[in-house]
């Protein structure tokens, strides 16, 4: 079972996410915040990472520069009410979607599933991650979104 970490400051999001990928089969932790996330995330990361970018003390992309450093194989999907993320973000490698929200369901589910999928390549490309090799982020370049 693939496992999935919300870390939002609004507990009515991650109670409606942590419900919807619950129903659909996932290991669902959550975290108000990224400190909280950081300490729930221990010696083992979860395969996806969804954290809002937007909170109090340290953000989502404080976050997830933490995790991509900690735990390479760890996808990571960024959730937002802006209407862009700053263009640095699209730099971290284990970034592998965007949300706006307020979501529908369908599409994180789909995010979900995708960093799941990028969740198993990046392990079995484990030592290609480490060294910074570009073929993760063009086989996600080559998927349909």
């Amino acid at each position: 079972m693939s496992s999935v970490l919300i870390v939002d400051d609004e507990a009515g999001i991650r109670e409606i996410l942590v419900r919807w990928l619950s129903a659909a089969g996932y290991d669902v932790r959550e975290a108000p915040d990224a400190e909280t996330a950081i300490e729930a995330f221990g010696t083992a990361a979860p395969d996806v990472l969804m954290c809002d970018v937007e909170m109090p003390g340290q953000g989502g992309l404080w976050l997830a520069a933490q995790a991509g450093q900690r735990f390479p194989a760890t996808a990571i999907v960024l959730a937002t009410a802006l209407d862009s993320v700053p263009p640095v973000t699209s730099m971290q490698p284990s970034i592998v979607e965007y949300l706006v929200k307020p979501f529908k369901r369908a599409l994180v589910l789909k995010a979900v599933s995708r960093g799941v999928e990028w969740h198993a390549v990046a392990l079995a490309r484990a030592p290609a991650v480490l060294a910074g090799d570009d073929r993760l982020a063009k086989w996600l370049d080559s998927i349909d979104k």
